[in-house]
């Protein structure tokens, strides 16, 4: 294991100490960015299965930070000219900018018309450059419409099917995007630190992960001809037919575990866009881990493989803090985290333990716990009144849904309700708090407890009935909902 704690793994390890021998931090970004490439390659035809339904795409989308312009032009160029991606990953596109919609639909189309030589799948194209574009006024921007379909070719097509809901001709050109597009981006320390942050921009910035760039590569330095023969064999395997990789049952358990840290509190940060890269830790190791098992040939993902990919998903993490210049915003003995979250050694047994939804760890100050009973009359929740409060407060009693506010000429002049997104009863057992709260008037009300309304990632509000798009929810910029809940509720009620 190298000195900053990423295990190099398989045929992808080895090539990345191949390109950096002496130099173990330089391997690690090699390291992150071959499995980027590699999962590219394969995702026309590789899909990974765990417990929850359906397949997820290997897709594995990495950012580097640098203190240049274009910080990722070096190790980009190292990594893809080093694999010789032309002659061996016919399935793999060339590398297309991306600072608009226009330019992912261009690169998705270019990969449509010139198919791959070894399988009849839509080919896959590798981003690069960065996803910003600078205002006149000096700032980041990130174009709405290119947010949206980032998102959907990270997942594949529209994941909201419900029912025969009709979809605008925009919406359905960005529905044609294939699970098949790659990242590899590169980001200058300025566009780190000015990047964009509004409601619902967790779920783009959740779905890839950032790394320091802590070093260039040498272009003096000596290249190898091409990946070894280990990895143009595993290639081959995972391109010449449609291919499932699936948790083993111990690796399962071990996977329940890092799951359990979703959207906890591995970042003790106060800015919510640096805690929004903990929201997909669990995915992103399965993808990483199917990435690797699938360059070792392998159908099956072992425990040894998710205790490597976790090790890149934490390297990762603790990038994050580094670049906020706050080291001491992890969690106190962030490696007992770590080893609590993947354990050395299985059980032998290897049970597999499916963790309940929401499958998240408790903190210690806030536990997600059922709310305390009373002995009374009846049963009766004990609810916290300053929750409600502070969450009416934050929105004047103005509906987060339909942004009503229903006023009186008298004491208390305005009402609102709150409404707890995962329910707090059983067998939902949502905890009472702010991250688990909305300010609705009565309608929105009833109808988001009776599933008549449901939030996206994105925090925008979809009619159930008619899968009409109703726009974004209002989110004052103190209140983090945790989207955990979010999907617990939406579990209930839609076809995600």
């Amino acid at each position: 294991m190298p000195s900053d704690g990423v295990i190099l793994h398989g045929p992808i390890g080895d090539f990345a100490r191949q390109l950096s021998p002496s130099d173990d931090l330089q391997a690690e970004e090699m390291y992150a960015a071959a499995i980027s490439v590699w999962s590219t390659a394969i995702a026309p035809t590789v899909k990974v299965r765990s417990y929850l339904p359906g397949v997820r795409p290997t897709l594995v989308w990495t950012a580097f930070v640098g203190d240049s312009s274009n910080p990722s032009d070096g190790l980009a160029q190292s990594v893809v000219r080093a694999l010789r991606v032309r002659d061996y990953f016919t399935s793999l596109a060339g590398r297309h900018p991306v600072t608009s919609e226009a330019h992912l639909l261009s690169a998705v189309e270019s990969a449509r018309r010139y198919p791959s030589l070894h399988t009849p799948a839509p080919r896959s194209t590798l981003l690069e450059s960065s996803p910003f574009q600078r205002t006149p006024a000096g700032r980041q921007r990130l174009q709405g419409e290119l947010n949206y379909a980032l998102r959907q070719a990270w997942d594949g097509s529209n994941f909201l099917w419900i029912g025969a809901k009709k979809r605008t001709p925009a919406q359905q050109e960005l529905d044609r995007i294939p699970p098949t597009v790659g990242v590899l981006w590169g980001l200058s320390d300025m566009s780190w630190e000015q990047r964009p942050y509004g409601p619902g921009d967790d779920a783009f910035y959740s779905r890839f992960l950032p790394f320091k760039l802590r070093g260039q590569p040498s272009h003096g330095r000596t290249v190898q001809t091409g990946p070894s023969p280990e990895l143009v064999a595993a290639y081959e395997w995972a391109i010449g037919s449609q291919r499932e990789v699936k948790l083993s049952r111990a690796a399962a358990e071990m996977w329940g575990e890092i799951r359990s840290l979703e959207d906890s509190t591995l970042l003790n940060s106060p800015a919510p866009r640096d805690a929004a890269f903990t929201i997909r830790v669990g995915e992103h190791t399965l993808r990483v881990a199917a990435a690797l098992a699938a360059a070792e040939m392998s159908p099956a993902i072992e425990p040894n493989v998710i205790e490597a990919a976790w090790s890149l998903v934490w390297r990762s993490i603790r990038d994050v803090a580094d670049l906020a210049n706050g080291a001491s915003v992890l969690l106190e003995n962030p490696l007992a985290k770590t080893s609590s979250a993947v354990p050395t050694e299985a059980d032998p047994a290897g049970i597999c333990v499916e963790p309940s939804w929401p499958a998240e760890s408790a903190t210690l100050d806030f536990p997600d716990t059922p709310v305390r009973r009373r002995a009374a009359i009846v049963q009766a929740q004990d609810r916290d009144s300053q929750v409600r409060r502070q969450v009416k407060a934050w929105y004047d009693n103005t509906c987060q849904f339909c942004r009503t506010k229903i006023e009186f000429p008298a004491q208390p002049f305005s009402y609102s309700e709150g409404a707890h997104i995962q329910a707090l009863g059983a067998p939902h057992n949502g905890p009472d708090r702010v991250e688990n709260m909305l300010c609705l008037c009565p309608n929105c009300h009833i109808r988001f407890d009776m599933g008549g309304r449901f939030l996206t990632d994105e925090l925008r509000i979809i009619d159930s009935a008619t899968g009409e798009d109703l726009g974004p929810l209002k989110v004052h910029a103190q209140h983090r909902i945790r989207l955990a809940y979010v999907r617990q509720h939406r579990s209930r009620w839609a076809n995600t």
